[in-house]
């Protein structure tokens, strides 16, 4: 088992990795939109879409692959 400052440095990687990530859809949404609300309002929730649909696609997966058995 990890030491507790292991598991403390990783979890903190992490949260850097995942703010950075966000960081930059948001500049990139913003760069893209038409600049109204409505415009950046749909970018942002088709790529959490996306990002939700990748997240679950292992879960998919595997449930078809169970379903085929």
């Amino acid at each position: 088992m990890k030491s507790l400052e292991e598991r403390t440095k990783r979890e903190y990687h992490r949260h850097q990795v995942v703010q950075k990530a966000v960081e930059v859809a948001d500049r990139i949404i913003l760069d893209g939109s038409d600049g109204s609300i409505e415009e950046t309002n749909y970018l942002t929730s088709e790529v959490a879409r996306k990002f939700m649909e990748k997240a679950l696609l292992p879960f998919n997966t595997a449930i078809t692959r169970r379903d085929l058995e």
